[in-house]
């Protein structure tokens, strides 16, 4: 077989969760093998959704998927660079107010 990979991905086998936007909550899967651009993870159940968040150890590591092929329940995927993160499925909906500048607020 001739490999296509840009990078040599590096065997892991490290349980991780998966975050999808319309559904609420996060599923178990399991990553066969990594590198800096994209992972092989198997689920027990077939992934209908093309992009979702992959995360280990609580979210303390997270990485924007989106599905480059699927076999099954074992599916191949790209990480994803963006400007800023997805909301989560579990995160709330309401909007927080942050406050950018140094400047305190002038009351009137």
């Amino acid at each position: 077989m001739i490999e296509r990979r840009a990078m040599e991905r590096i065997p892991i086998n490290r349980a991780a969760r998966l975050s999808f936007g319309e559904i609420r909550g996060t599923h178990p899967c399991m990553v066969r093998d990594i590198n800096a651009l994209g992972a092989c993870i198997s689920t027990p159940y077939y992934v209908f959704a093309n992009e979702f968040v992959l995360s280990f150890d609580g979210h303390s590591a997270t990485f924007i998927c989106r599905i480059m092929w699927r076999k099954g329940t074992l599916c191949g995927v790209s990480f994803l660079l963006r400007s800023r993160s997805p909301r989560l499925a579990n995160d709330s909906c309401e909007p927080t107010n942050v406050q950018l500048s140094s400047e305190q607020p002038t009351r009137t």
